[in-house]
């Protein structure tokens, strides 16, 4: 029992909640606004940058367009007024066509703020040797000189680019040419006047231009389609070319003429054979360095182009070139180093030719009686010219060649391996093999080049080393790749290296032209390009036509049926055609399988001509044509061939706007003259 005193007051007992502290839901809210302050104040930021930054898009956007349309000007300028790109001096190297220029865009409206100077020159290699160039330049800047510089290379159109080109489309005679039959062109076909296509049809595989307008083309398959109305192309002017003589001369190939003056096809002299050799030891005649070549220069018109027969000077049958092959010994060596050798027709009937084949028989008929090698001997020397000239190792070969000893020695002219002393009996009266070299001969004599030739040419050549001039830098490093002979010349060989070979009269080719790099194999190493004043024609001579021996018998002399030529040629006065090209035979060689007269032309390279000449008929007198294009033509043109005066594109490049200076860029991109 408690008293009142010791009691514990009691009362209503409640619980204490817990309560938050006065200002805390102000910072929450101060934070939740400043957050979305932020928030806001970065959307604007992105949204302001991605403004801007669509702004800068924009503009450099509208300097390239105004830079690219800059360089279209230019180009424009250049094709229409090439004379602009002429080099003024050494300290102004670039023409500036436009400054503080605004271009206006397809919309008709100006581009505001933007100023567009224009710059143009030539650059790279000014010599024209591995074609010609030259630069636009197109500065595009805004008010805050931002930039945006480029440049465009153009490289001068080469004729060599053409598969086919000419000026005229008829004959001389007036007779309009018609591409029939299948024709087949492949590469770039250009004409100034009107091309005719027959109901035979033609297919052209690449672009086909022309001045006027396409006759027939309804018969024509266009691969690239064509052009019609173009703006006509000039050939090169005769003054323009004259600057190759120079050319020549600093590399010492500017050559005169034994008949200057002289255009058709039967008066020339003079022969360039290209020869390609292993000068390397690589055993092989394709390397950049195995290109040479040697001038023949014959007495007569009659004795360089190997015709068919030769009655100067006195040969038996009139047959001086031509002959056949016989096993015979080799001058002073044992019956073991018997050898075929060539024997021309008109040696046969002499005794000393009688006394090798008697030899020969001997040594392969130890048991002949005297009588039966006299008969057969007999029966070799006594052999008419028929018989000689049908039999199945007949062949003709060009005055000079290394072959005909036995009719081009003679003791009245120094043999080299012994100088000043005339070639010997044992020497002249022998059978002809290819090292059988005759630098002067009773037909006509080799150029003597130097008396010291490259130690690597008389290895490989040590006959006629002293005969040959080196194509390659390595072994003339004047060599400017330009051949100029000042009146007609003929031309045979295998040609390794890049030429261009420009005459004032005819180029006549005598033999087959090959380059020592098939084009077939697309290496692009070897070029030849030939240039006449004149025309271009391929000599009706005993190499390039089945002769006839006897009887309406006709029969191939050389040692293919057809011809083949490797090269880019442009005729000047009047056409690429075959000499007599309606002369018979009609049907003794073969082209596929269609019966000619002489067989094919094959052609590796093109046709750029003033007029179009003839190579055949349809009777099948004359050659079949076969042509295909080099496109090594076009991306390797040969030196200092003539072009167009049109620019095409070669390459665009962006140049750092910062500190550009035009004439400071030009200097560095274009070397002294």
């Amino acid at each position: 029992m408690y008293t009142s005193s010791q009691r514990t007051p009691q009362g209503p007992h409640h619980a204490t909640a817990n309560r938050p502290r006065r200002g805390v839901a102000l910072v929450f809210v101060l934070v939740f606004v400043i957050a979305m302050a932020a928030l806001a104040m970065s959307s604007i930021f992105m949204a302001s940058n991605a403004n801007l930054l669509a702004k800068s898009y924009d503009r450099e956007r509208d300097l390239k367009f105004a830079a690219e349309a800059a360089l279209a000007i230019g180009k424009s300028r250049v094709n229409a007024d090439p004379s602009i790109l002429v080099m003024r001096s050494a300290g102004q190297l670039d023409t500036t066509i436009l400054f503080g220029q605004t271009l206006v865009g397809a919309d008709g409206k100006s581009l505001a703020g933007i100023k567009v100077n224009v710059y143009v020159g030539p650059t790279g290699s000014t010599s024209g040797q591995f074609g010609r160039f030259s630069s636009i330049v197109a500065e595009a800047r805004d008010q805050r000189g931002n930039g945006f510089i480029r440049r465009l290379e153009l490289t001068q159109e080469s004729f060599a680019k053409f598969a086919y080109w000419s000026n005229s489309e008829n004959l001389a005679s007036g007779g309009t040419i018609f591409f029939n039959n299948g024709d087949q062109l492949f590469g770039p076909v250009w004409s100034n006047d009107t091309i005719s296509i027959g109901s035979g049809g033609a297919s052209f595989r690449d672009e086909v231009g022309t001045v006027f307008f396409i006759s027939g083309a309804a018969y024509g398959t266009f691969s690239k389609g064509y052009k019609i109305n173009q703006k006509p192309i000039s050939l090169p002017s005769l003054a323009t070319l004259a600057t190759l003589s120079s050319i020549a001369g600093t590399s010492g190939w500017d050559f005169p003429s034994a008949r200057p003056g002289s255009n058709d096809e039967n008066s020339v002299r003079d022969r360039i054979e290209f020869v390609a050799a292993d000068l390397n030891a690589a055993g092989n005649i394709t390397d950049l360095n195995d290109g040479l070549f040697r001038i023949y220069t014959a007495r007569s018109d009659a004795w360089l182009r190997g015709d068919y027969p030769v009655g100067n000077p006195p040969a038996k049958n009139g047959v001086t070139f031509c002959g056949d092959w016989h096993t015979v010994r080799i001058p002073g060596g044992l019956p073991n180093s018997s050898t075929l050798q060539f024997f021309p027709a008109s040696v046969h009937s002499q005794v000393w030719f009688y006394n090798q084949i008697r030899q020969d028989f001997q040594d392969k008929n130890p048991v002949w009686t005297n009588t039966q090698l006299n008969n057969a001997a007999t029966n070799v020397q006594n052999e008419s010219l028929n018989t000689i000239m049908t039999g199945a190792s007949a062949r003709c070969y060009l005055p000079g060649d290394p072959h005909l000893v036995a009719v081009e020695r003679s003791n009245a002219y120094n043999d080299p391996i012994t100088p000043g002393i005339g070639y010997t009996t044992t020497a002249i009266q022998r059978g002809g093999l290819d090292s059988t070299f005759t630098p002067v001969g009773v037909t006509g004599s080799w150029a003597l080049v130097t008396n010291t030739p490259a130690a690597a040419i008389t290895a490989a050549r040590p006959r006629d080393a002293k005969y040959l001039y080196p194509i390659d830098r390595l072994y003339n490093t004047n060599a400017k790749g330009v051949i100029h002979f000042s009146g007609n010349v003929g031309l045979s060989g295998t040609m390794n290296g890049r030429i261009t070979l420009y005459a004032n009269g005819s180029i006549i080719l005598l033999d087959d032209l090959r380059y020592a790099n098939d084009p077939v194999l697309g290496v692009c190493r070897d070029i030849l390009g030939i240039i006449a004043d004149r025309d271009i024609v391929i000599a009706e001579n005993s190499l390039n036509t089945p002769e006839l021996i006897a009887n309406g018998t006709y029969r191939p002399l050389d040692d293919t049926p057809d011809f083949t030529i490797h090269a880019v040629m442009m005729a000047l006065g009047s056409s690429f055609r075959v000499q007599n090209y309606g002369n018979p035979p009609t049907n003794v060689n073969g082209c596929g399988a269609v019966a000619n007269g002489r067989g094919c032309i094959n052609l590796s390279g093109g046709i750029i001509q003033q007029a179009r000449g003839a190579v055949g008929l349809s009777n099948g007198a004359g050659f079949s044509k076969r042509y295909s294009y080099d496109r090594c033509a076009v991306v390797n043109p040969p030196p200092y061939f003539p072009t167009t005066g049109r620019f095409q594109e070669n390459r665009y490049l962006e140049l750092d706007p910062a500190g550009f200076n035009d004439k400071k860029y030009f200097k560095s991109i274009t070397p002294d003259p």
